[in-house]
């Protein structure tokens, strides 16, 4: 199933990808203890045949190929899932009467900057050439 990765979402991504890694590791380390646990005798943990190891391993192996792809699966429905909600959230945001209030003012705001700058930059310009017309007079 792929998936489109938009910057917006990596957050989200990163998030459930730790979260992912973390199970994994937190259940290949449990596997390991309760196999450790069984064989608490030193004398039987070094007994313990290769056969018996492999058995486990390759029994493990399987399960955990299981749980990767679900997990995988459980990852991109979640990814997904919050990437629509962030969208969602960001729509709505965009649409409420506060936000749409906002935007005008700061287009307000915007053009009376500009006529300012105009109005400042002309002054200085005429500013400038009172000077060098007071000059010329004087000199």
């Amino acid at each position: 199933m792929p998936t489109t990765i938009k910057v917006k979402d990596a957050f989200y991504a990163a998030v459930g990808a730790a979260d992912t890694a973390f199970e994994k590791a937190k259940g290949v380390a449990g596997g390991a203890r309760t196999f450790a646990d069984k064989n608490r005798d030193p004398k039987t943990f070094v007994q313990s045949s290769a056969k018996e190891v492999r058995t486990f391993v390759s029994g493990r192996a399987g399960d955990l190929q299981k749980r990767v792809t679900k997990r995988q699966r459980n990852a991109t429905r979640t990814y997904n899932r919050l990437a629509r909600r962030g969208q969602t959230l960001f729509t709505r945001v965009r649409r409420q009467a506060t936000t749409q209030r906002a935007k005008d003012e700061i287009r307000t705001a915007q053009r009376q900057a500009k006529r300012t700058v105009k109005t400042v930059r002309k002054a200085a310009t005429d500013a400038a050439q009172a000077t060098v017309a007071a000059a010329q007079k004087v000199g």
